[in-house]
C-alpha cells in the first residue's frame, strides 16, 4: 500500500495496460467500424500518403486524420496485427485514466483521484473502448484535457487556456468539429451560470482561436485544398450534417437510448448512483457543495453530451462515452462520502474483464469478423479471379487478406447504392457490381456466400451449365469457386 501511495502514477498505468492490453491479439478485428479504421490505416501505410485517408484504393472523409495516424504508426512498428490494432486505444486508455487522477488529485487530492481513476478502468465502456480500434479512447482524453485545463485556467492561472485551445484543435483533429463544440458549450454554460461571462475578455480567444487554427487547420486546410469540394460534401456534409440530422440506424432513434447506454457503459458504478442520490435526499443534502465550482462544471458537461447526442438523430453506443470524465469523478466523490468499497469493487471488475478478454471476448469477436473469410482467400489460388460478397460484406477479410473484393448486388440495386449526394450511400465505397456482370465477364470467379443458400451457386449452374467449388466456413459462410478456363 504505502508503493501504491508513493507511486499511484506507476500503479495506476500498469494495472490500465495489464487491462487494455490483455489478449488483444487474440481479437479479431471486427466489422464495421473497426475494420475501416484499420484497413484505412493499412492502406495509408502501404501507399505511403499519411495525409489523405483511403479505403478500396479510394479517398475517404470519414473522419480526421489523428487517429490514422496513430494506428499507422502502430501498423509501421509491428505490422498489420491484431496487437498493433489495438494498441493506439490501449495507451490512449491508459493515458486517459491517468489523467484523470492528475485533475482529480489537483482540485480534490489524492484519495478522491485514485477512487476517480479506478472508477474510470474499471467501468464496462472504458474498457471496451480501451480495446476497440476506434478512435473513442483518443477523443475522451483530448476532450477531458480540454475542460479540465479550461477549468484551470479559470481558477488557477489563465496560461492553462492556451492548453485548452491545443486539446481542443487535437480533438477536432481526432473527430471532428464536436470535439470543440461540447466543452465549449459546457464552458460557456459554466461562466453563464457562475455570472461571470466577463471571464470571456481573460480566455485568450484571438490567440487561442489562432493557435486553435494553426494545429487544426493545417490538415483541413491541405484536405480542402487537394480534394476540394468532395472532401467538404462528405466529410461536412454526410459524416457531420447528415449525420446529425438524419438517422444512419432508425432502430436506434429512441429519447431514452442514452439512459440506458449511462447504466450499460457506466456499469458497475452506474448502479450506484440510484441509491446514493436517495441516500443524498435522506441526508436533505447536495451530494456537492454549491461552492463546488469544479463539480457543477463536471455535471454541465456530462449534461450538455448527453442531451446534444439525445438530440442528434444518429444514435451510437459510443457517443457519450467522453461524459464518463464527469461521472467518474462525480461517483468518486459519492462513493467516498458513504465509504463504498470502490477498490473492492473495482478489483472484481478488473478480474472480471481480464478473464472475459481470454474466454468470451475471442470467440464473440471471431464471430463479428471476416478473419476467417480473409485468412482462406490469402491460402487460395485467386490469380485472375474476381472475387466478391453476395448478400453482404465485409471489410475486415479484405484487411486480412489483402485481396480486392466486389460487393455484388442485383442489377437494378446497383444505381440505387452508388455514392455521390450526401445520403448515406456515401459508404459504398467499396468496388460494387452486378453480380450478373462479374459472372459474365470473369473466367475465374470466388463468391463469398454468407447466407449459405446456394442461390449464387444455382445462378451460376443455370447460366454455364457447372456447379461450383465450394468451401464451407464456420457461421454458414460459403466460399463458392468457379472456373471455366477449365473442363
Amino acid at each position: 500500500m504505502k508503493y501504491i501511495e508513493k507511486h499511484p502514477y506507476v500503479f495506476l498505468g500498469l494495472c490500465a495496460l495489464v487491462l487494455f492490453l490483455a489478449a488483444n491479439s487474440f481479437l479479431a478485428i471486427t466489422d464495421s467500424s473497426e475494420s475501416n479504421y484499420a484497413l484505412t490505416a493499412k492502406e495509408m501505410v502501404l501507399s505511403g500518403d499519411w495525409l489523405s485517408p483511403q479505403i478500396y484504393g479510394h479517398y475517404w472523409y470519414d473522419k480526421p486524420i489523428f487517429y490514422y495516424w496513430e494506428l499507422a504508426l502502430s501498423f509501421s512498428l509491428f505490422g498489420f496485427t491484431e496487437f498493433a490494432a489495438r494498441l493506439p486505444s490501449a495507451l490512449m486508455g491508459t493515458a486517459g485514466v491517468l489523467f484523470t487522477y492528475w485533475f482529480t488529485a489537483r482540485v480534490y487530492g489524492r484519495s478522491l483521484a485514485f477512487s476517480a481513476a479506478i472508477i474510470l478502468m474499471t467501468s464496462v465502456e472504458c474498457w471496451l473502448l480501451s480495446k476497440a480500434v476506434i478512435t473513442d479512447a483518443t477523443l475522451f482524453l483530448f476532450m477531458s484535457a480540454c475542460l479540465a485545463f479550461f477549468y484551470l485556467g479559470y481558477t488557477e492561472n489563465r496560461r492553462w487556456y492556451w492548453a485548452a485551445y491545443v486539446m481542443a484543435a487535437l480533438a477536432v483533429l481526432t473527430k471532428g468539429p464536436v470535439g470543440l463544440a461540447l466543452p465549449a458549450l459546457a464552458a460557456l454554460i459554466f461562466l453563464i451560470m457562475r455570472h461571470d461571462l466577463k471571464e470571456l475578455f481573460h480566455v485568450h480567444l484571438l490567440s487561442g482561436m489562432l493557435l486553435f487554427f494553426v494545429i487544426a487547420g493545417l490538415w483541413y486546410g491541405f484536405m480542402y485544398k487537394v480534394h476540394g469540394y468532395d472532401f467538404l460534401l462528405n466529410f461536412f456534409g454526410v459524416h457531420n450534417f447528415l449525420r446529425a440530422t438524419v438517422p444512419e440506424h432508425g432502430g436506434k432513434n429512441l429519447w431514452y437510448f442514452y439512459i440506458i447506454i449511462f447504466f450499460v457503459g457506466f456499469a458497475p458504478w452506474s448502479f450506484t448512483w440510484p441509491w446514493a442520490l436517495w441516500k443524498y435526499r435522506k441526508e436533505r443534502r447536495m451530494p456537492f457543495a454549491g461552492s463546488d465550482s469544479c463539480a457543477l462544471l463536471l455535471a454541465l458537461y456530462a449534461a450538455v453530451t448527453f442531451i446534444f447526442f439525445t438530440i442528434v438523430a444518429t444514435k451510437y453506443t459510443t457517443y457519450t462515452y467522453p461524459a464518463l470524465f464527469s461521472l467518474s469523478i462525480l461517483s468518486a466523490g459519492m462513493l467516498q462520502h458513504f465509504h463504498l468499497p470502490v477498490r473492492k469493487i473495482a478489483l472484481a471488475g478488473g478480474v472480471l474483464y481480464t478473464v472475459l478478454a481470454f474466454t468470451a471476448a475471442p470467440p464473440i469477436m471471431l464471430h463479428q469478423s471476416g478473419k476467417d473469410i480473409g485468412q482462406t482467400l490469402a491460402r487460395m489460388d485467386t490469380d485472375n479471379a474476381a472475387i466478391c460478397f453476395y448478400k453482404g460484406y465485409s471489410t475486415s477479410a479484405v484487411f486480412y487478406s489483402g485481396k480486392t473484393i466486389y460487393r455484388a448486388v442485383p442489377s437494378d440495386e446497383l444505381e440505387k447504392l452508388q455514392p455521390g449526394k450526401m445520403d448515406w450511400n456515401a459508404k459504398n465505397v467499396m468496388p460494387m457490381a452486378s453480380i450478373d456482370t462479374l459472372m459474365q465477364e470473369n473466367q475465374r470467379l470466388i463468391i463469398i456466400d454468407q447466407k449459405h443458400d446456394n442461390t449464387v451457386a444455382s445462378r451460376y449452374y443455370a447460366l454455364y451449365g457447372q456447379m461450383p467449388d465450394y468451401i464451407s466456413l464456420p457461421g454458414n459462410t460459403t466460399i463458392w469457386s468457379a472456373d471455366r478456363t477449365t473442363p
